[in-house]
Formats: structure tokens, sequence, C-alpha cells
């Protein structure tokens, strides 16, 4: 029972990467500055959704947690929006 554990952890970061590389390459081939905000965004939403459903499955879920991936994600887009000149503070 643990080794099934063990491979539905490492699928689990697959479908991580697969995700992240598939939006990257999305990105690299949109031109629109709104349209990459737009799929970082949507990765970043998506990666705190992993982020809890991998926790959740290995039971060690809570509030700290949650807080980080939302915090990260929240920072990528943050970072995003004043590099791809969506807002602007000067």
């Amino acid at each position: 029972m643990k080794r099934k554990n063990k491979i539905f952890e490492i699928i689990q970061f697959i479908i991580l990467i697969l995700g992240l590389s598939f939006a990257a390459i999305i990105f690299q081939n949109t031109q629109l500055s709104i349209n990459r905000f737009l799929i970082i965004t949507v990765a970043a939403i998506l990666y705190v959704a992993w982020g809890c459903w991998h926790h959740w499955y290995t039971e060690r879920l809570d509030k700290w947690i949650l807080t980080e991936y939302s915090l990260v994600a929240l920072l990528v887009i943050l970072l995003s929006a004043l590099g791809l000149e969506i807002i602007r503070f000067f």
C-alpha cells in the first residue's frame, strides 16, 4: 500500500511539471501582454489548487500551507503584471 502512495505522489509532481511546462510553452507563443498575464494567472491558480490537492492527499494541509501557496501565487501574478506593464507604479 505504501508503494502505491509513493507512485501516486510522483504522478502528482509529474502533473505539476507538465502543467507548468504547458503554461510556459503557451506563454512563449503568445504575443499580447494581457493574454500572457491571463496565462500566468491561470497557472498560478492551478498551482494553488495543486498544492491544496497534494497536501490534502498527504494529510498535511493546514491554513499556513494554504497561505504560503496563495502568497507565492499572488507574488507571481503581481510580478508578472509589473513585468508585462499591466500595472505601473511610475
